[in-house]
């Protein structure tokens, strides 16, 4: 019997230990992950820059400083970072969750002077469970038995730009958008409606905030999916497979934006720490290099013919969804999903399922083709046996 809040249906096996894209159980059994904690270990496990950047800043004898105070890697990943998106300025936090409550915050700040407060998020969206990051979540669930969260949100349906058009006004201050969504099923944005928001934020002057926490960070080919359209958010928020494993969010802010940011409006007390950053900045650099990135993007095609192989097979799919490294299955009915879940973790493959039908695939950036051919072999299997 353990002690842990009943926040998640757990696991009924323990891990000890991981290496590359495989996690060892307490009784020897090993994992192939196609999780990769949530697109979260993006160097898998075991990874050479990760454990060798843990190993030097131990030896400086500093794992935290207070936020105020400047170190080496909190200005080398701000500086990275910025040049690799927007240009802008960044904010450190913990998770992907602070990120956005840190987004939040500085659009309504910026909006506050020109008398816009209202925000559009879209369905099927998911930007985390703080009360903040809930309000621009489209999941209802999420959101039951707390009272009221923030209001003045709007929700677009995910990829109509009619609908866009409709709930704009002149109250509107931004639009929030994961261009390829997570936890709605790997919804993937298409370039019509990107283009839509892309001309409406530039008419109307309507910031755009990018959630990238799971979807960047090379997971998609590039080293932000918001780069496949064509389009420069105002504020992007990462996290996730930013520390490949370590804790840490940011913040990126368009000068016009940040320029009103005073002294003392945020905070957050753990970050930008030395440890967190200096992992992050080698995470990133290891990652955002043409040839990692092209690597990601065959493996994404590799997976995407493997899985229509696999839907072509199995009338039991409803629809295949990827892009990248990032992929979903919709079965026709929430049975059929959770039985090859559950069947497929008691063969060896680590997922995880979202929305009850769909079977959420975001293995390690670093997976093998040879693994990739393993995991689908097992779901295979599993599809075989009923």
């Amino acid at each position: 019997m353990n002690n842990l809040l009943k926040t998640y249906n757990f696991s009924n096996f323990e891990i000890v230990r991981g290496n590359g894209s495989y996690l060892y159980t307490a009784d020897n059994k090993k994992l192939l992950d196609f999780s990769a904690g949530v697109a979260v270990n993006s160097l898998g496990y075991n990874h050479s820059v990760v454990k060798k950047t843990i190993q030097e800043q131990l030896k400086t004898g500093i794992t935290h400083l207070s936020g105020s105070q400047i170190h080496l890697y909190k200005y080398k990943l701000s500086q990275l970072l910025s040049k690799e998106s927007n240009k802008g300025d960044v904010f450190f936090s913990n998770s992907g969750a602070e990120s956005i409550e840190a987004a939040l915050k500085i659009a309504r700040n910026f909006g506050s002077s020109k008398g816009r407060d209202e925000i559009i998020a879209m369905t099927s969206s998911f930007h985390g469970r703080t009360i903040g990051a809930l309000s621009v979540g489209s999941n209802k669930a999420y959101k039951s038995d707390i009272g009221p969260v923030p209001g003045k949100v709007r929700f677009c349906k995910f990829n109509n730009s009619k609908n866009l058009k409709q709930l704009i006004n002149k109250k509107t201050l931004a639009i929030i958008i994961e261009f390829i969504q997570g936890d709605g099923g790997i919804n993937i944005c298409n370039k019509e409606f990107a283009k839509t928001i892309k001309e409406i934020c530039k008419k109307r002057k309507i910031l755009l905030i990018a959630d990238e926490i799971q979807g960047g960070i090379g997971r998609t080919g590039k080293i932000f999916a918001y780069k496949h359209y064509g389009v420069s958010p105002d504020i992007i928020t990462s996290a996730k497979g930013l520390g490949s494993g370590i804790p840490i969010g940011a913040t990126i802010v368009k000068k016009e934006i940040s320029k009103n940011i005073n002294i003392g409006f945020h905070g957050s007390t753990f970050g930008g720490g030395m440890l967190q950053t200096r992992i992050a900045y080698n995470v990133f650099k290891t990652i955002n290099k043409t040839n990692f990135l092209n690597s990601v993007k065959s493996k994404g095609i590799l997976l995407d013919k493997l899985l229509n192989k696999l839907h072509s097979n199995y009338d039991y799919i409803k629809e295949i969804r990827i892009k990248g490294l990032m992929a979903g299955i919709e079965f026709k009915n929430s049975q059929i999903a959770l039985k090859i879940y559950k069947e497929t973790s008691n063969h060896g493959l680590v997922t995880t399922l979202v929305k009850r039908t769909t079977i959420r695939i975001t293995p390690p950036l670093i997976i093998k083709s040879e693994e990739l051919k393993r995991g689908i072999k097992i779901i295979s299997n599993c599809l075989e046996k009923i």
